[in-house]
């Protein structure tokens, strides 16, 4: 008999323990003033896909669809974002990863990566514009999904836009700065070459007014060298019509019968 006590005594301290302890502060009913501790909010999230298709290109970015046929994607172009489906046949199917990734951070991903292509002057508006509206959006993901201890992370990004809305001001004073650097250059540089066009053009005028006064004098040298050859000719045509005229003489006196002989010879002057 007194076996049997101490075995059902045992009993009855493990069952109190067992309740005890799958019950912590409570003996299977509710404690007064305590009420049940409320589930934490899940955050959205999005999947992400990335993959090689056939010609070796990685594509990634957010998976919108799949299916056995295809697979759409929203994916980053530059300073876009677009989507675009992919067949099955064109991707290699040993390459596709998904993954699960807070909606938040992948927005906040997106904005890093529009901020960080600002300053290169190629699309900076629109890299400033797309890095604003990822964070509005990681903000909106937050808020919608989660409470209390995201105060502080809602806070960060009200200060990472405040940043980019600082900087994208100083950009536009930049860019005014450079358009006026750029206008005074091109002033500065049209200003030489026209400089340069005029040097050019009186060098030509230069070179032309000196050929010109060298086709004169040529001009009056053969003038002044026809008139002496033409005196010159003149000279000796009368030269010649004295010869004509003795030799005329000489054959009368040499032969009286030929009364009516002519001179072979006789040259008369021809004015040119």
């Amino acid at each position: 008999m007194k076996l049997v006590n101490v075995t059902n005594t045992a009993a009855i301290i493990v069952l109190l323990v067992w309740g005890t302890t799958a019950n912590p502060g409570t003996s299977g009913q509710e404690t007064p003033g305590q009420t049940p501790a409320t589930p934490a909010r899940r955050a959205n999230s999005v999947r992400t896909v990335d993959f090689h298709l056939r010609t070796g290109e990685l594509v990634f970015g957010k998976l919108l669809t799949e299916d056995k046929n295809k697979i759409a994607v929203e994916r980053l172009d530059e300073s876009r974002i677009i989507v675009q489906t992919y067949g099955r046949r064109e991707i290699d199917p040993r390459t596709v990863d998904i993954k699960t990734v807070p909606e938040y951070r992948y927005y906040l991903d997106l904005a890093d990566y529009f901020a960080g292509r600002t300053w290169d002057f190629r699309d900076d508006p629109d890299d400033f514009i797309q890095a604003i509206r990822c964070c509005e959006k990681a903000k909106a993901a937050i808020e919608t999904s989660a409470v209390g201890q995201d105060k502080d992370r809602i806070e960060q990004i009200n200060e990472k836009i405040k940043k980019l809305e600082a900087d994208r001001q100083v950009w536009e004073t930049q860019v005014k700065s450079r358009a006026e650097l750029k206008k005074l250059e091109f002033l500065a540089e049209a200003e030489n070459k026209l400089k340069e066009i005029e040097d050019k053009v009186n060098a030509s005028s230069q070179q032309v007014t000196k050929s010109v006064e060298r086709l004169d004098k040529a001009v009056t040298d053969i003038q002044e060298n026809h008139r002496k050859l033409e005196g010159g000719l003149y000279g000796i045509q009368q030269q010649l019509n004295v010869l004509a005229e003795r030799t005329a003489v000489n054959a009368r006196l040499m032969d009286p019968w030929r009364w009516n002989w002519q001179p072979q010879y006789f040259y008369r002057y021809r004015q040119y």
